[in-house]
């Protein structure tokens, strides 16, 4: 997708040695009248399944590497991409049963290969954002971790991030009709040192369970967006989405 604010000599700056993770096991209950038995990472948008948008810009900057973290109807997604997108090299590691996002992202790190000091951009299947990952790795400095904060005039369906004058994030408030702020936009920019900050439990919230007790120390920061963000996982936004691209307002990358 091409964004307006972002040029392609923009989105032409990623690092090249940064993989991917896009969580792909959600159940896709509140789009069931959509998804017609997918996967909700694989709904039609402009004619393609959505993941396949999340991949041109993926490779818009610069990643070359993806590993989805499946689960619910996985096959359909493995079936339609196998291991290559044009330039993305694709690899899958599945969940018997679902482990909530903290436990898809530390399944990932056990059981997928990384560089002790790669980068690692994470995903949420469902949503698109207009990143810039230079940006992201600029802003991460020494930090375990950043995460990509967008600033929206209500934050009720996703709660709201605060954030002190050095970047680093100090609280999560909880969702709150009326409300404006920023939002966790659920891109995160780590490494493989993460494994070992995460719950000794297999199935958790990264939300809930590792981002609130990780605040006391100090070690999770906010980039600001300045782009396009949306999630699909509710049908308003899916037709939103879906209008926008059929008008031209939003171009996919060729």
């Amino acid at each position: 997708m091409l964004f307006a604010g972002l040029s392609r000599k923009d989105i032409s700056m990623g690092n090249t040695t940064t993989t991917a993770i896009i969580l792909c096991g959600g159940l896709g209950t509140r789009l069931s009248s959509i998804t017609n038995n997918k996967p909700k990472p694989m709904v039609n948008v402009a004619g393609v399944p959505f993941l396949e948008h999340q991949f041109d810009y993926l490779i818009s900057q610069g990643v070359s590497r993806v590993v989805l973290a499946v689960s619910h109807l996985k096959e359909c997604i493995i079936h339609h991409f196998g291991d290559q997108y044009r330039s993305l090299h694709i690899e899958y590691i599945a969940e018997a049963s679902p482990l909530g996002t903290g436990g898809a992202i530390k399944n990932v790190l056990l059981n997928a290969s990384f560089q002790p000091n790669e980068s690692i951009v994470i995903l949420n299947g469902d949503t698109f954002v207009e990143f810039n990952l230079s940006k992201l790795e600029q802003d991460k400095t020494d930090k375990l971790l950043i995460i990509a904060a967008k600033a929206i005039d209500d934050t009720a369906r996703y709660g709201k991030l605060t954030i002190d004058n050095d970047m680093l994030v100090t609280g999560f408030q909880e969702k709150k009709a009326g409300s404006k702020g920023y939002i966790n936009a659920g891109v995160y920019l780590t490494q493989p040192e993460l494994l070992t900050k995460l719950p000794k439990l297999d199935c958790f919230s990264f939300e809930e369970d590792f981002l609130h007790h990780e605040l006391a120390h100090q070690t999770i920061g906010a980039s600001i967006l300045d782009g396009f963000f949306i999630d699909i996982g509710i049908p308003e936004d899916y037709y939103t989405l879906c209008d926008l691209m059929g008008s031209g307002q939003i171009q996919c990358l060729s």
